[in-house]
């Protein structure tokens, strides 16, 4: 893998910025994490699921978050037999329900400091 600071336990993905120096990983780590093939990583960049750095497949790098996006989706084929336009919009509903729970848990937070006021 190619780590520009330190090793990254693929379950705390989530927390690092690929801006600011966080691990990069090239598409045959993508694979490797992922147990997934090429193919399957091209589809995904081709479809806009992924947006790798580089030109080509070879030179691609993916910032980390990509594991966890490449992981969910190949769960999903596998589990749903989703096909591409199918499998976005499942990615796109499941992002879009964990934005939802979030901000409902910072308005529950806001909440109760306001009850707790009066």
């Amino acid at each position: 893998m190619t780590h520009k600071n330190r090793a990254v336990n693929p379950h705390e993905l989530l927390v690092f910025d690929f801006e600011h120096g966080a691990p990069a990983y090239s598409a045959m780590d993508v694979c490797t994490l992922c147990e997934t093939n090429p193919d399957q990583v091209q589809r995904f960049v081709e479809c806009g699921l992924l947006n790798p750095e580089g030109k080509e497949l070879e030179s691609w790098v993916f910032p980390p978050r990509a594991i966890v996006v490449v992981r969910r989706a190949v769960q999903l084929q596998r589990d749903l037999a989703l096909d591409m336009p199918g499998l976005l919009l499942t990615m796109e509903l499941l992002e879009e329900v964990s934005a939802l729970r979030r901000q409902v848990e910072r308005l529950r937070a806001q909440l109760a400091c306001f009850t707790s006021e009066i």
